[in-house]
């Protein structure tokens, strides 16, 4: 099922994040990379999935609101969470700013990701084995559609 997408690039996901907090030299590009195609699948694999659970009446709400996860997400976690963080670990300045150098500016910042990812792993496992049945019966209906499209032409 594609929920088992989804948790395979939360999972890889996950270690790109681990990848840059560990701030060894390369790891920004290799995690952000990593990060960068897990979020494309993430996109990719979610649209059909909404589709298929909720049928395509509401389509165009749905698909919105998956759709506004994408600026609530950046402003909560890039605006937000990283903001926080960031100023935690920076030292102030005389001139009354906040200031930081290094890799232990961002480090928490992505272990929470990472965190954040794992959780996401959890629950898009759970949704997995919620929908076993769901796709089962998506599987069986193109099965006999395939099937009898091979008999008519018999």
């Amino acid at each position: 099922p594609r929920p088992l997408w989804n948790a395979a690039s939360q999972i890889i996901m996950a270690a790109g994040f681990i990848v840059m907090a560990l701030a060894v030299p390369g790891s920004l590009y290799i995690g952000s990379i990593v990060v960068g195609m897990c979020y494309g699948v993430r996109l990719a694999v979610t649209v059909p999935i909404a589709s298929e659970l909720f049928g395509l009446k509401y389509y165009g709400l749905i698909y919105n609101v998956l759709i506004l996860n994408l600026p609530l997400g950046s402003f909560l976690f890039s605006g937000l969470l990283a903001g926080f963080l960031y100023d935690a670990q920076a030292t102030r300045t005389a001139g009354g700013g906040n200031t930081c150098i290094g890799a232990h500016c961002y480090r928490l910042v992505f272990v929470v990701m990472a965190i954040a990812c794992i959780i996401g792993f959890g629950l898009d496992v759970l949704l997995a084995i919620r929908t076993k049945g769901v796709y089962s019966k998506i599987y069986a209906t193109k099965k006999s559609k395939k099937s009898s499209t091979v008999s008519n032409r018999h």
